[in-house]
């Protein structure tokens, strides 16, 4: 595997516009926790019943000079570390939407970055879930520790930077994930175990163990930032590799080779066809810089 490749199940990476983003686990639980659910059906508000209080914390700009390449989330028990995060990284792990989905709002939403230590109290979600790394959590583990994720940080957003927001649905293009002509070229993973498995993202490289379909086209929804829903059929896990030329993810670069999409189709038996369907999105209505400490 190259030495460039970074986890995206246990520490993930995110590609956006070309840009590479790592953070620690807590984030793949969130963009990763629900992967069967549709389009539509993503950015939704936590149960008021769930609502998890943030006790304390504190939330101070960063230092660009410390910040590094990489964001960092983390989270351990009842305390919630975070560095060199911007609001709009907040927002799509809150509500679990991808960087296309989040509208409006002033542009510091993706530019300032913040440094915020968080303690919680209260909420039901997540209990009886122990304490140990995301690549060894189930299925069933890594979504009740993703709910709980997502209700600190709607709470979080909510209280300390008084975030209005609503969600909207509407037809946008999207991609299907469909099985190429022929057989699909993944390697069923032998002996699978109900743990959830891992992806690794690099620049150009995406490799998985043990990974349901479903992750694979949120990763790839990551990649080509554009909504991907799943229509293989396939339910298995499977072990693969992936290896395309980077910068050349959208659907204009396509006819130039090796992409994204020829890669797709030749390593993987997979194809993306160009459809509408219901997205949701969430549209920020207000939203201030965050109260005093």
């Amino acid at each position: 595997m190259p030495n460039f490749a970074r986890p995206l199940l246990g520490n993930t990476v995110h590609l956006s516009r070309g840009v590479l983003f790592r953070v620690t686990g807590m984030l793949a639980l969130a963009s990763l926790a629900s992967p069967h659910q549709t389009l539509a059906q993503s950015a939704t508000a936590v149960d008021p019943a769930s609502r998890i209080v943030v006790e304390v914390a504190s939330i101070r700009p960063s230092n660009p000079s410390t910040c590094g390449e990489y964001p960092i989330m983390d989270g351990h028990g009842d305390r919630y570390d975070m560095r060199c995060v911007t609001v709009k990284l907040l927002l799509q792990t809150a509500f679990d939407v991808r960087d296309f989905q989040v509208l409006g709002g002033p542009k510091w939403l993706g530019s300032t970055q913040y440094d915020i230590a968080a303690k919680i109290t209260g909420s039901s979600i997540d209990s009886g879930v122990p304490e140990k790394s995301v690549a060894e959590l189930t299925d069933q583990e890594r979504e009740s520790k993703g709910k709980r994720l997502r209700a600190v940080l709607q709470s979080l957003l909510a209280d300390r930077f008084q975030l209005k927001q609503h969600g909207e649905t509407k037809p946008s293009p999207v991609y299907l994930l469909r099985v190429a002509k022929g057989e699909p070229k993944l390697k069923v993973t032998p002996n699978p175990s109900d743990v959830s498995g891992g992806l690794m993202l690099g620049r150009g490289f995406l490799a998985g163990n043990q990974t349901g379909i479903p992750f694979l086209a949120q990763a790839l929804s990551q990649i080509v930032g554009r909504p991907i829903l799943d229509r293989t059929g396939l339910s298995g896990k499977y072990d693969f590799e992936l290896k395309w030329t980077p910068d050349q993810s959208s659907a204009a670069d396509a006819v130039d080779q090796p992409n994204i999409f020829t890669a797709l189709q030749e390593q993987l038996g997979l194809m993306l066809v160009l459809s509408r369907a219901p997205v949701t999105v969430i549209v920020v209505d207000h939203i201030e810089t965050p109260s005093a400490n």
